[in-house]
């Protein structure tokens, strides 16, 4: 029997904010990695290029609790087997929406995600060795953190334009802001259903700015699906038309606020996203038949496809 881990990013706490234009826009990169106890193998799940400015609230005040939108609130993976050898870490970085451009701004996050795997293989030793002790832990964690974040600047930085570059130094260019970061080490993964929750906190350097995330960590024993690649084959494809069309709408969103010059080079790369759409479209109905053709040969049920992504079975 396989085990799925869940972990879900409930609620956005905002404890102290002094955003310069008066309101906050947060947002998050949430990433889980799980390492491979036997071999030292590591693997992230992420967020869809699409889904990297997800703003939780608008104009978020102190005081104010929201629930965290179901694009960006849970990550998940599924363990065939033995999921105890496995040793998850959430990685979390929320950030204040601001104006950095939208190709500079998915340049970080493609930083982030190849960034922070990297990072962890390099240190990967001192990780296992830090184990158990809060003090080395905290040492290894600020190492890896120092790496991934000047990967992530570097990276938005090239990918602004020459004019971008000119106004971010004049100052008429306000580029986002990383409110703080933080981890959960969720340790290793059990064979019996059970839920963990967890608090992340993130602050800036002058704690000016305070957040918390309420989450938990679920672990569910699954049976094993006999058309569980045709089942994972439709999620993706449902997941990539949802990030094409959430790239679209940031961009959309990216031309209102454009200068002149800035627009052409916008649309145009509005236009490559709604081309890609044909053929995702066209993507997602395969999966859906060679879905119907699995389940038809184990059980003749019809198929409905659940908002937002997944399968449901109709089972009388």
């Amino acid at each position: 029997m396989a085990t799925d881990a869940i972990v879900t990013l409930e609620r956005l706490r905002c404890i102290k904010e002094s955003d310069g234009s008066g309101h906050s826009e947060p947002f998050i990169w949430p990433v889980l990695i799980w390492i491979d106890t036997n071999n030292g193998n590591v693997n992230i799940a992420d967020l869809v290029l699409g889904n990297a400015r997800v703003v939780i609230r608008n104009n978020m005040r102190a005081g104010e609790t929201v629930d965290i939108p179901a694009s960006v609130r849970t990550l998940r993976v599924r363990f065939a087997e033995n999921p105890q050898r496995f040793l998850l870490i959430l990685s979390v970085v929320l950030w204040e929406n601001d104006e950095t451009p939208e190709a500079a701004m998915r340049a970080g996050f493609k930083a982030f995600s190849s960034g922070l795997k990297e990072a962890v293989i390099a240190n990967l030793l001192e990780l296992r060795a830090a184990q158990g002790d809060p003090t080395a832990e905290a040492a290894v964690r600020a190492k890896i953190e120092k790496q991934v974040k000047e990967g992530v600047e570097e990276a938005i930085k090239g990918g602004l334009t020459t004019s971008q570059k000119l106004r971010v130094k004049l100052g008429t260019l306000n580029l986002d802001d990383v409110v703080g970061s933080d981890t959960e080490n969720l340790g290793s993964v059990g064979q019996t259903a059970s839920t963990r929750a967890f608090t992340l906190a993130f602050s800036n350097q002058s704690g000016s700015e305070q957040y918390e995330i309420m989450g938990n960590m679920a672990v569910k024993p699954v049976p094993v699906d006999p058309c569980q690649s045709e089942v994972n084959a439709v999620n993706g494809a449902l997941v990539t038309i949802e990030s094409i069309r959430n790239q679209i709408r940031s961009l959309q969103e990216e031309l209102r606020n454009a200068a002149g010059p800035q627009k052409s080079g916008i649309i145009a790369m509005i236009r490559e996203q709604q081309a890609e759409l044909p053929a995702a479209t066209a993507a997602l109905e395969q999966a859906r038949k060679a879905l119907q053709v699995c389940r038809n040969r184990q059980v003749n049920q019809p198929i409905f496809d659940i908002p937002g992504g997944g399968v449901l079975i109709d089972v009388d």
